[in-house]
């Protein structure tokens, strides 16, 4: 980046058009404790097993929401993944019941799991009264631990901060306590899996390097609670406001802020557009919400769940328009291309169609406010300078390009080398798989790996190995991708002229599947489960904190009995992990 630009933009704003933020009395904010909540936004070791941050749906290059929204989807009311009534929405962790093994999940199976909404932007958010797409984040903060009223009023930030690192789909495993939460930040290096901390959090962790010291420097004290995890992280989310638009620089007095298609939309905005009914600025939301109509209302109740008012029937909270070029779907379903794309004329799901028609599929109960624009004197080109307006002149260029109040750390889930599946597997019931979401980082002492293949209950025997054979081997008839060792190769002590010795300890699972099984080598699994979803299991391997394993290749092949495959055997693709 040029300096010149660099030092414009982290200036700040200079030009505000919004007014102050506003914040609880019950929870003033502090530098304290705000670089506390920016590090536990940022901490995948947040979330149960180490793969999710909040931040991770909520990056600011992509307005404060997921960068891969069109990639992941939600297969909606119909439960059928590819038809109309999907969600293009947000990947949260495979599914896990209390002791964290992984189980079947009846939309997902072994798979992550996603959303039913679009996550919403935290940008701008502190202006809100309720938030979340059905208002249910309430402006009445409520201890969850306590289940005591902390904040009456203007506390929806800390409301919504609680909620994801509860959610099985989200952040945790099912019955995820708040105990758990508090022993596991307890015993966590904060940021451990990050990288490219920004100065703030870098100076704070080297002050306070745990998390029991972080809180004390925010709190007084080393306790750590939900209400403190929500106070904190509430705290950093005020200041991600994006208030430093070219259209902020146009009204304050900076006139060629705004390109000539830019001011020619924002004319047409508050003229015949009639956004500003909704949008109203300097905010850009009105902080109620709107039937749309955008899909039948069975598919989404939205607002009615939270108030179960019959007005409120397929109504959606007004997004703020702040940052929305920057996202790549829109709309609570996602249903919408981003701002900018070609097809916002020609796809009857994204916003200009939306505006243009009057409303979307189901026109019962319609917002008042919301008309054909393409009968009430706006043309084609009216519309796409409208929303050219809404994607350049509406963003903040601190937020496109990460610069502080938006700069943050890297997650190790955007940097570390992926599980890589190759090879040819032979499918029977279904082809076997490997749930490879836990991150292989060096002392991970709870990394596991799922197992599934069959149908319902079933043996598999999962080979593993330092090296991928070449494309094509075939054992058996079976096709082989790992050259298999065994896995227990022995470092044998002794004295000379004595046997070399050594003990292995295998626990042996108490399950009455195994009876009468003949395990040739340790790797024999029986993987559980009902008829209709595929057997399952979850291993166990503690990852040592040995920098001497750091970049090591291990490569897993599953092959399980089932009743489908050519031979009564199946077999998965090989698995590639590196240890980081």
């Amino acid at each position: 980046m040029r300096p010149l630009l660099a030092s414009a933009l982290l200036a700040g704003s200079l030009c505000a058009q919004l007014p102050p933020v506003p914040e609880p009395s019950q929870n003033p904010r502090t530098p304290e404790k705000t670089v506390l909540g920016k590090i536990l936004f940022w901490d995948e070791q947040l979330s149960s097993d180490d793969s999710v941050a909040c931040g991770t749906c909520h990056l600011p290059e992509f307005g404060g929401t997921h960068p891969e929204l069109a990639n992941w989807r939600h297969p909606g009311l119909d439960r059928q993944f590819g038809t109309e009534d999907d969600v293009r929405s947000s990947p949260g962790v495979v599914r896990q019941d209390q002791h964290g093994d992984f189980r079947p999940d009846p939309l997902f199976g072994l798979r992550r799991q996603v959303a039913n909404r679009v996550p919403g932007t935290v940008h701008g958010a502190a202006y809100h009264d309720n938030l979340f797409w059905d208002l249910r984040a309430s402006t009445q903060f409520v201890d969850p631990e306590t289940q005591q009223v902390v904040i009456p009023y203007d506390g929806a930030l800390e409301s919504q901060a609680v909620g994801p690192i509860m959610n099985p789909v989200e952040m945790a495993t099912e019955g995820r306590t708040w105990q758990q939460v508090r022993q596991k930040l307890q015993a966590a290096r904060p940021l451990a899996l990050a990288s490219a901390l920004p100065p703030d959090v870098a100076a704070a962790l080297q002050q306070n390097p745990t998390y029991p010291l972080l809180f004390a420097a925010a709190f007084g004290d080393p306790a750590i609670s939900a209400r403190r995890i929500a106070f904190a992280i509430a705290s950093y989310e005020r200041t991600l406001i994006p208030d430093d638009t070219p259209w902020d620089r146009f009204m304050a007095g900076q006139t060629a802020a705004l390109s000539a298609i830019e001011q020619q939309g924002w004319a047409l905005y508050q003229t015949s557009g009639r956004c500003r009914n909704c949008h109203t600025e300097p905010l850009f939301q009105d902080d109620v919400s709107h039937v749309l109509g955008l899909r039948p209302k069975a598919e989404d109740r939205g607002v009615f769940l939270t108030t179960q008012v019959v007005t409120d029937d397929g109504a959606f909270k007004t997004p703020g328009l702040r940052n929305a070029g920057l996202r790549p779907r829109l709309f609570h379903n996602g249903q919408s291309p981003p701002l900018g794309d070609p097809t916002q004329v020609t796809d009857p799901a994204s916003v200009f169609s939306i505006y243009w028609k009057g409303g979307g599929v189901d026109r019962e109960n319609l917002d008042g406010y919301l008309v054909p624009l393409q009968f009430h004197n706006v043309s084609v080109a009216d519309l796409l300078a409208i929303l050219e307006f809404v994607r350049t002149g509406l963003t903040d260029p601190r937020a496109a390009l990460a610069l502080p109040p938006f700069d943050h750390p890297r997650l190790r889930s955007a940097v570390a080398t992926p599980p890589l599946v190759y090879g040819q597997g032979l499918p029977g019931a279904i082809e076997p798989f490997l749930v490879d979401t836990v991150p292989t980082f060096l002392g991970n002492a709870a990394w596991k790996l799922g197992l599934a293949a069959g149908d319902g209950p079933t043996l598999g025997y999962l080979g593993y190995g330092a090296r991928a054979l070449p494309p094509g081997v075939v054992y058996g008839g079976l096709p082989w991708n790992v050259e298999v060792l065994d896995g227990r190769l022995f470092a044998l002590g002794g004295a000379p002229g004595a046997p070399g010795h050594a003990t292995w300890r295998l626990p042996i699972p108490n399950d009455p599947n195994l009876r009468n099984v003949e395990v040739l080598d340790g790797r024999l699994f029986a993987l559980g489960g009902a008829p209709g979803a595929p057997g399952h299991a979850t291993w166990r391997l503690p990852i040592p904190n040995d920098p001497n394993l750091r970049n090591l290749e291990l490569f897993f092949q599953l092959w399980a009995f089932d009743a489908l495959a050519p031979a009564g055997v199946a077999t998965s693709r090989g698995s590639r992990f590196v240890l980081q």
